[in-house]
């Protein structure tokens, strides 16, 4: 099903819209400004459900940020909240698949050694993506702040992929 057209505001209508790829790219990259832009972090995204799939067998994929906004300013990343569909399922993840799923997530507060350096913010996909892994019981919080819209008091909608 396609995702709704853009409100007045230049976002997706208030609501969790669900989508996929083909979606996503017809609405964030063909239907808006700076496509070029767009494609980079389309391809980022893209590859990072792609993964992801691999990692955690079911769940949903909420999609926010900059890419979801249809403004005169090009997107600089796009917002993922992972929700699995069994958190069980990441408990059973053996060592090497459970360090790449981490590794998909975006960290803040960073203090790394050897050059020893402190990181604001360390970012999956050279800093085109924010990816976060909702715990159970937290979608209502994940869902109030994708929800935002980019001006005070104002609503937007969001898309959902489910694999």
């Amino acid at each position: 099903m396609p995702l709704p057209h853009w409100t007045p505001e230049h976002v997706l209508p208030p609501g969790r819209h669900p989508a996929d790829l083909s979606d996503l790219y017809e609405r964030f990259v063909w239907d808006a400004p700076h496509r070029n832009e767009r494609e980079i972090i389309f391809s980022a995204l893209s590859g990072y459900l792609g993964v992801v799939c691999r990692l955690i067998p079911s769940g949903r994929a909420w999609i926010g940020g900059e890419l979801t906004n249809r403004t005169s300013d090009a997107p600089r990343d796009v917002d993922v909240v992972l929700i699995p569909d069994e958190w069980g399922a990441l408990k059973r993840l053996d060592g090497a698949a459970r360090a790449r799923l981490y590794g998909m997530l975006t960290l803040r507060g960073v203090i790394a050694e050897q050059p020893v350096m402190y990181l604001e913010q360390v970012q999956p996909v050279s800093g085109l993506l924010d990816g976060f892994l909702c715990h159970p019981g937290d979608e209502d919080e994940w869902a109030a702040i994708w929800a935002r819209g980019p001006v005070p008091g104002t609503a937007k909608g969001f898309a959902e992929v489910t694999w």
